[in-house]
C-alpha cells in the first residue's frame, strides 16, 4: 500500500514538472515590445530612411489611411463622397495647429519629426481645435523636434 502511494506521488510530481516545463516553452517572451498601433516614435523613424511624413505613415502605419469604422470602410487617403461636401476627412495637425488634409504630411521633413499619433474621429473632435461640427475620419498629430 505504501509503495503504491509513493509511486502515485512520484508520478504526480513528474507530471507537474513536465507540465510546467512544457508550458514555459510554449509562450516565448519577446525582448522587443510591440509597437503602439496609434503612435510612431522617433526611434522608429530613425531606424529607416524616409522622404517625408507621408512616407513614414505609408510605410510604418498604412492602416491609418484606411480603417474599418462603424461596419464600413472609411476612406482616409482623401475624402469620401459623404465627407467631401464638408471638406473633412483625415486631418493633419502640427502641435495642435491644423495644417490641412493628408497631403500636408508631404510638406513635413522626416528628419525633424519627433512623433506622429493617430487620433480617432471622436477624440479628434473632442480635443483638437478647429474641427467644430465637421465630419472627420480622424487626425494625425505631428510633434516636431524642439517643439516647432
Amino acid at each position: 500500500m505504501m509503495r503504491l502511494r509513493r509511486v502515485s506521488i512520484g508520478f504526480a510530481l513528474l507530471s507537474v514538472a513536465l507540465g510546467c516545463s512544457a508550458s514555459s516553452g510554449a509562450t516565448p517572451r519577446s525582448s522587443t515590445p510591440k509597437a503602439d498601433p496609434d503612435l510612431i516614435t522617433a526611434s522608429e523613424i530613425s531606424s529607416q530612411s524616409f522622404r517625408d511624413a507621408y512616407d513614414i505613415v505609408q510605410r510604418l502605419r498604412p492602416t491609418w489611411f484606411t480603417r474599418k469604422s462603424g461596419g464600413s470602410t472609411a476612406r482616409r487617403m482623401g475624402t469620401s463622397p459623404s465627407s467631401s461636401a464638408t471638406g473633412a476627412g483625415l486631418l493633419v495637425y502640427l502641435n495642435n495647429a491644423r495644417l490641412g488634409g493628408v497631403d500636408a504630411l508631404r510638406q513635413l521633413s522626416a528628419s525633424s519629426i519627433e512623433s506622429l499619433r493617430f487620433v480617432d474621429a471622436a477624440t479628434a473632435t473632442a480635443t483638437l481645435p478647429g474641427i467644430g461640427s465637421s465630419v472627420v475620419s480622424g487626425a494625425i498629430v505631428v510633434r516636431m523636434q524642439g517643439g516647432l
